[in-house]
């Protein structure tokens, strides 16, 4: 964060980011449960930084700033957190929220935070409390008096705590601004794909011999726009470049037709492109998976929920009899951060995508199984690391919506991640965390229903939220880069189609293999198979970290802040001219090698 403009007055209103979903109307215990999950879940937030800062985060920000942590960390600490309630939490349920850290020894604390509209004024009567202290002997106060007699007063030792503060660069820059800045290089990096530098990469890339056999992809992604009207704080996409030429997609239907048996939908919120699925399923006569990842934010009724997966079940039914059978695979977006309730700019709560809408859907399923399997896609959280992620959380609401309904939900199976993974509120020891899950309906006991988890790794809106806040991937880039490898984990390089005609990686859409409709599909499947980059970050080959320091200097900074192995590959190729430089040097070390 370069902005120098820190949060040291309390704002109007706070709102972290974007618009709720389309409007629905609640039920009073489903709002109830919306305002009661707000309090849950900023209490809990808040809990986990001032746990967190306290247990020697701040201690240790404080020293690497050679300030005086032993005397100023816990104030500090509550100077974060006046700052992070400003940030975090709409004014006009600060109150609230606090309630919860009322009573009890840190009660005054809660109270100065509340009372204070700047920064200043609550270190002012942070030490004024202590200066009228007395009660018994507290170590704060002790701290509180030693500062006082190294300042010549009471005015000096106020702005000396600001100036230290100040010096943190915490909080400073809102998220209106954080976002638009990551828009715009995010915007540039799109701007930058296949120009002049990609075009010369892939010339290289062209030039190699071809491979002879080229085999069938396990699947293959299909991108028929990129815009999503929520602004969810975990999304790796801010940016959503737009695509000319792309209404009739019959020509990239029918060349993915010949190159896969699974195809995955998606881009943001596809509700508008559901038609072009719906064609897809109907015409790709030997595809036989169909995913689609969804927000969920189409489901506005039961009506509505029921006739869009009928039309999903209709496309699937009126294949002709002699193709293969093939599902839909209905992946929708369900977690603490699509969930997310947020207040709007006349201070109501709402849900980004409405619970009651998840519900809908789940209600619908079952009476689709043959044609269709429901499964939620979840990001890992605390609660992932215990069956809690089944009993709090927005699971709980689910529950609690559908059993408003007469369902119940019965979990029939769970399973862990293959590798140990940190719980963000107690980090100090790795532990198994529930990745997947099944589960059904009472009244569909037959039809199950799934649940599969992953991490959140710092790509676009998510660069702005902090590493201890959701379970990451630190670990296992540690273990990269102790030169250890990642095991079984790649990184995806198969192809997603866009229905401009763009060939981008599964997993890094700003790698550019070329357009279809120019290059033609055949240069473009010999490209994946032969080109250095793709394959070098297939394998997480950390020769590129090397290249990357022969051209930047800030690749230690960028470890410091990723959140795994993929956000690191994805970081340092996101520049043409780095991917042309490393595509370079793999063909000099391949040429070096063939040499020797």
């Amino acid at each position: 964060m370069n902005n120098t403009t820190q949060i040291n007055t309390k704002l109007d209103i706070s709102i972290q980011s974007g618009r709720p979903s389309s409007e629905i109307q609640l039920s009073p215990e489903a709002q109830r449960d919306v305002h009661q999950a707000y309090l849950v879940t900023m209490r809990q937030r808040f809990k986990t930084e001032i746990n967190r800062l306290t247990r020697g985060d701040m201690s240790d920000l404080l020293a690497a700033h050679k300030a005086d942590y032993d005397n100023l960390s816990f104030l500090m600490t509550y100077i974060y957190a006046w700052s992070w309630l400003q940030q975090n939490i709409h004014n006009l349920y600060q109150e609230e929220v606090l309630a919860a850290f009322a009573n009890g020894p840190q009660a005054f604390l809660m109270d100065l935070i509340l009372k204070s509209n700047t920064s200043s004024e609550f270190i002012d009567s942070y030490i004024s409390y202590w200066q009228n202290y007395q009660g018994e002997p507290q170590l704060q106060q002790q701290q509180m008096l030693i500062l006082l007699q190294q300042s010549p007063d009471k005015e000096s030792l106020i702005s000396s705590i600001e100036a230290t503060w100040n010096k943190l660069h915490l909080f400073n820059k809102s998220f209106a601004i954080g976002y638009k800045d990551l828009a715009k290089k995010e915007k540039d990096r799109y701007a930058d794909m296949l120009a002049d530098e990609d075009r010369e990469r892939l010339k290289l890339v062209d030039e190699l011999p071809d491979t002879p056999s080229l085999k069938l992809f396990n699947k293959l992604g299909i991108i028929p726009a990129m815009g999503c009207p929520q602004t969810c704080r975990h999304c790796m996409f801010i940016f959503r470049p737009l695509m000319k030429n792309t209404q009739d997609p019959d020509q990239v239907f029918q060349i993915i037709n010949k190159l896969t048996t699974s195809v995955l939908f998606t881009g943001g919120d596809l509700t508008k492109h559901l038609d072009h699925f719906y064609n897809a399923i109907s015409s790709m006569q030997h595809v036989t998976t169909f995913a689609i990842l969804l927000n969920g934010d189409f489901a506005d009724s039961r009506e509505v929920t029921e006739t869009i997966m009928q039309n999903m079940a209709t496309a699937i039914r009126r294949r002709h009899i002699t193709w293969p059978k093939a599902k839909v695979n209905l992946q929708i977006s369900f977690d603490e951060f699509h969930q997310e309730v947020v207040v709007d700019r006349k201070g109501n709560l709402k849900e980004r995508i409405p619970v009651v809408k998840i519900a809908n859907i789940v209600e619908a399923a079952p009476r689709f199984a043959d044609e269709i399997q429901l499964c939620l896609c979840h990001k890992q959280s605390h609660l992932n690391f215990s069956m809690d992620v089944f009993k709090k959380g927005v699971f709980a609401r689910l529950t609690k919506e559908l059993g408003r309904r007469g369902h119940q939900i019965q979990i029939l199976a769970a399973g862990p991640s293959t590798r140990l993974k940190r719980n963000p509120h107690n980090p100090e020891t790795p532990a198994q965390v529930i990745k997947d899950a099944t589960f059904v309906l009472s009244k569909y006991p037959s039809v199950p229903l799934m649940l599969t988890s992953s991490t959140i790794d710092a790509y676009g809106r998510a660069e702005m939220m902090e590493l201890h806040e959701s379970v990451n991937e630190r670990d296992l880039l540690k273990q990269m880069l102790d030169g250890k490898g990642t095991g079984a984990e790649t990184f995806d390089n198969d192809l997603m189609f866009w229905f401009n005609g763009w060939a981008t990686l599964f997993s890094a859409v700003h790698i550019s293999l070329g357009n279809i409709f120019e290059d033609g599909i055949d240069v473009i499947r010999q490209r994946q198979a032969k080109d250095p980059l793709s394959n070098a970050m297939f394998r997480f080959d950390i020769r590129l970290l090397d290249y990357y320091r022969e051209k930047r200097d800030d690749l230690d900074s960028i470890i410091e802040k990723s959140t795994g192995p993929h956000h690191l590959f994805h970081t340092i190729t996101e520049e043409g001219a780095m991917r042309l430089h490393m595509t370079k040097r793999l063909l000099e070390s391949a040429n070096t090698h063939q040499a020797i």
